[in-house]
């Protein structure tokens, strides 16, 4: 190994998994530079699995051509999904067979670990009423998957978030695939009790799921209008996900 490559530190990838939408993009490097400001000198690039470049795989070879030989590759996801547990680690492997005297250190979803708990709390806060909280009802929308354990990720937020919220309600629901549904979370709650009610969807970037979600809220407001429907934000953009990222790189060194 030569002097450049020994005195350099591992370069970080955060790997998105890129989107159609260009607020999803803007809000996705917006997250890459807040990283690289915190983590500098420390090299932090930014790619993406499909759909907007740089593309994961280019990004890698860019780290290598710089000099980089030892690499922490971190997907910057909620869900330890499909595109986390295989199509990454199938670019990756590519990469590795192309260079074996490169190091990669891959890191896992972010999954519910402390600070991605503080951002949505945050962010329910964000959009909290001025109002007792036992008059809220709160549903946090996941998104669905037929794999149990990435379902089971909303479910267990939604019990962690009932240990720290006192609301009147907390109920999850899915944005596709699972039950409940959204659509059926809403007309419950329209027709129950509490006159506020919040909802938190368990996304981290804009994007069509986190439209499609907000559009049924929207409809609900107006098919139910005695009830105050809150939405909550997406959790890309708080400052403490930034340091759960962190907290993975610390953790997958």
């Amino acid at each position: 190994m030569s002097k450049v490559e020994t005195e350099l530190p591992p370069a970080v990838l955060l790997c998105g998994h890129g989107s159609q939408n260009p607020e999803a993009v803007k809000e996705f490097h917006s997250l890459v530079r807040r990283i690289r400001k915190k983590l500098a000198p420390q090299p932090v690039t930014g790619a993406f699995l499909k759909f907007n470049p740089p593309a994961i795989g280019e990004a890698l070879q860019e780290i290598y051509n710089r000099g980089g030989r030892e690499i922490i590759v971190q997907p910057i996801t909620l869900y330890n999904a499909d595109h986390t547990r295989n199509d990454i680690p199938e670019i990756l492997a590519q990469f590795k067979k192309n260079h074996p005297e490169v190091h990669l250190h891959y890191g896992s979803a972010l999954g519910l670990i402390p600070p991605v708990i503080d951002t949505a709390i945050f962010a329910i806060q964000s959009v909290m009423p001025d109002f007792p909280l036992e008059d809220c009802k709160l549903l946090v929308v996941g998104r669905g998957s037929a794999d149990r354990k990435v379902s089971d990720q909303t479910i267990n937020l939604c019990r962690k978030l009932h240990d720290w919220l006192d609301f009147g309600d907390i109920r999850y629901c899915y944005s596709t695939e699972n039950s409940p549904p959204l659509d059926t979370a809403l007309t419950q709650a329209g027709q129950s009790h509490y006159p506020h009610i919040i909802v938190l969807p368990f996304l981290l970037f804009s994007g069509h799921l986190l439209s499609e979600i907000q559009d049924k809220i929207e409809a609900a407001a107006k098919k139910y209008p005695a009830f105050s429907f809150h939405k909550a934000p997406a959790l890309g953009q708080a400052d403490v996900i930034a340091k759960a990222i962190i907290q993975k790189l610390t953790l997958t060194e």
